[in-house]
């Protein structure tokens, strides 16, 4: 189901929906655990290249196991998942995972923390020191690259996460709650970033969060999932501008985007 914003009224998913090539289709995915919990039941969803789909629901929805499905680090029960038209091993290459947490190794500079992934390619060191600075440069590091994550704030830590992220050049980024450990003032500015970011590289995004503020400035669609199983309540389309900056948030249109999907959000935990 998704949310009509302009009546309010609910109707069907596919209801009205021109359709175009899916960059990631997933049809009918069901996941559960060994303890016969189902935690996805009968999911399905077709995403086309470029968008960025936040996720949102309470605990226990599976929205982090949906990351973790269209990685390839977990297998799911039943359902099909494409990327661009390959299976989810095969997309391994095109796709990069930013966790809650930076994971950075503590005994390697910024610098070298970003190069992780290109070494771990075989990319030979000065192929790839143009590309480091050039991550750095995007993510606004280039004057700490000599540093040690001891030595950084937590937005910096996660800065680095989100250039190592990109150092193999993924055409899908998949984001689990990067920024729910920060400030409101650090997570407003690396949402606005992280945009910038993805204005110029044009990679496809799924981003789990818990804030419905955050959701809707960063997303073009956002999912609403349901507990118990889990499954899709809402699919709700974001109709702001592509350039988004601090002076959006407090724009009448985006409070009442704030609003609509904080009300579906609230619909779907109490059906």
């Amino acid at each position: 189901m998704h949310l009509n914003l302009a009546t309010s009224q609910i109707i069907p998913i596919e209801s009205g929906r021109v359709q175009q090539p899916s960059f990631v289709s997933v049809k009918r995915l069901n996941k559960g655990f060994g303890n016969g919990r189902r935690v996805l039941n009968e999911l399905s969803f077709d995403v086309q290249s470029g968008e960025f789909v936040s996720l949102i629901g309470p605990s226990g929805c599976g929205k982090s196991t949906i990351l973790r499905l269209l990685s390839g680090l977990m297998t799911s029960c039943s359902g099909s998942i494409t990327i661009d038209g390959m299976t989810t091993q095969n997309a391994r290459e095109i796709t990069s995972f930013v966790f809650q947490d930076a994971t950075l190794l503590p005994w390697r500079t910024v610098e070298k923390n970003v190069a992780l992934t290109l070494e771990l390619e075989g990319i030979s060191l000065p192929r790839r020191s143009p590309k480091i600075k050039e991550l750095l440069t995007l993510v606004g590091l280039q004057d700490a690259a000599d540093l040690y994550p001891r030595q950084l704030s937590g937005g910096m830590k996660m800065r680095v996460s989100i250039a190592r992220a990109l150092a193999s050049s993924p055409k899908l980024l998949l984001m689990d709650e990067p920024f729910g450990a920060l400030d409101e003032m650090t997570r407003n500015r690396l949402n606005e970033e992280l945009l910038r970011i993805k204005q110029q590289q044009k990679w496809t995004a799924f981003f789990v969060t818990h804030s419905v503020a955050e959701a809707v400035f960063l997303s073009n669609r956002v999912f609403v999932l349901q507990a118990n199983p889990g499954r899709l309540a809402y699919d709700i389309p974001i109709d702001l501008p592509d350039v988004r900056t601090a002076e959006l948030r407090s724009s009448p249109h985006y409070l009442k985007l704030v609003g609509e999907v904080s009300a579906a959000l609230h619909k779907a935990h109490t059906t």
